[in-house]
């Protein structure tokens, strides 16, 4: 049986407060999956992970400032893109998951929010730099003459990639103090972000467990979601134990 989802729309409190919205596929129990999807996202590309999710776990797929409905230019600060899913991060246990660029929004969630974000699930994390020829295609979208054509969604694309290389060597620097169980998914048909970037994750994070799909592509999300929510209940599992683990030795 599929589960149903629902669109909602929200307010994300940003520095300038912003109207956004995203897919809520509801469940009483005490814990919340958040998705902070990659770039470009459009949300609709998970409706497929929505309707196979397990029952017990209600999932959230927000839209990432700049990809939401009405949203004006790309955001690049990482503050402002985890602040947008601070409204999920109440009333339940959460798992924030994050998918390519996504990733590192999603570990940062877990350094801001420790009262509630127990784990982590990364898939396909851009932690390092893509592959060269997308390295080399970003560059050509920045030509005198071919940004021009460019859609403005790509032009996002690539302010957000250029964006985060100032951000990602300190917000590496804190992940290895980070005590939540974090799950490291990637392809070993990845075409766009290389194995190398989970590798970096595994040599930094303190509790990681690393998962390398066979024949999985940068997509796992749409190839496999059964194994990514596997993933999901995986680290759920673990921050249970660890709490419970922390709680005997202050008893």
């Amino acid at each position: 049986m599929t589960r149903a989802y629902q669109e909602i729309t929200y307010t994300a409190p940003l520095n300038e407060p912003l109207t956004s919205d995203a897919y809520l596929a509801p469940d009483e129990g005490n814990w919340r999956v958040v998705v902070f999807h990659g770039t470009p996202g459009n949300k609709i590309l998970y409706t497929r992970f929505l309707r196979t999710a397990p029952r017990g776990l209600e999932v959230v797929v927000f839209s990432r400032p700049g990809f939401g409905k009405g949203h004006k230019g790309p955001v690049l600060d990482f503050d402002e893109q985890v602040a947008a899913a601070k409204p999920f991060f109440k009333d339940k246990n959460v798992i924030t998951l994050g998918v390519s660029y996504g990733g590192e929004l999603a570990l940062k969630a877990a350094l801001d929010y420790p009262e509630t974000v127990k784990g982590v699930v990364t898939v396909a994390a851009l932690i390092d730099e893509p592959h060269d020829y997308a390295l080399q295609l970003e560059k050509i979208g920045g030509t005198p003459g071919v940004e021009d054509f460019m859609p403005d969604r790509w032009k996002r694309v690539r302010a957000e990639i250029a964006g985060r290389r100032d951000q990602i060597g300190p917000l590496m620097a804190k992940l290895e103090s980070l005590a939540a169980p974090v799950e490291v998914m990637h392809g070993d048909f990845d075409a766009l972000v290389p194995k190398s970037n989970a590798d970096k994750l595994m040599a930094t994070l303190p509790n990681a467990a690393l998962d390398i799909v066979p024949g999985g592509t940068h997509y796992l999300e749409l190839q496999y979601p059964r194994r990514v929510h596997a993933a999901v209940e995986r680290a759920i599992r673990r921050a249970e134990l660890q709490e419970s683990e922390t709680a005997g030795k202050t008893a």
